[in-house]
């Protein structure tokens, strides 16, 4: 019995020099805001010859695939997703808090509480003035047990029991 053996996909950094890789670094992290030149005399390419290999190396496809692959690694890092926001506004809360301004806080507090789910708004549309008194008495009286049903919380068997009459 053989087994074959999978070779191992090479990393786009595995083919560059380091002087390349630092090139390429450098203008992923200053995308922007740096030049070839800049990027180049970073990486420790010669003064003299900073505005030549610059150039040459954005040529090389090997710099280009590499370039591709870490600015792609680099803005998936920034994408917002619940969990980093939450911890992002934890932080600032935190911070503040250290500050001794606790009673700012309460913006960041009340931003954690909605991204996790802990504060439901409840939003009304349409025209209360098209309704009857007794249409807004049942409106009422409906978006209560609503909201109570939310705060403590509705068991399996009270919803079954719920829908099954209705």
């Amino acid at each position: 019995m053989s087994q074959e053996v999978v070779k191992k996909k090479a990393h786009p950094a595995d083919v560059l020099t380091e002087m390349q890789r630092r090139f390429a670094d450098y203008l992923v992290y200053n995308q922007g805001r740096t030049t070839f030149t800049d990027a180049a005399l970073a990486a420790g390419y010669s003064p003299k010859r900073a505005r030549i290999e610059g150039s040459e190396l954005m040529d090389n496809p090997k710099i280009i695939k590499y370039l591709r692959y870490k600015t792609n690694e680099v803005n998936r890092s920034y994408t917002v997703t619940k969990n980093n926001y939450v911890l992002r506004q934890q932080k600032l809360s935190k911070k503040l808090e250290d500050e001794g301004k606790a009673e700012k806080c309460l913006g960041f507090e009340n931003l954690i509480g909605k991204a996790t789910g802990q504060f439901i708004e409840t939003h009304l549309h349409g025209n209360l003035s098209d309704l009857s008194k007794s249409e807004k008495l049942d409106e009422i009286k409906r978006l209560k047990s609503l909201q109570a049903e939310r705060i403590e919380g509705i068991s399996s068997t009270k919803l079954i029991e719920k829908n099954s009459k209705e």
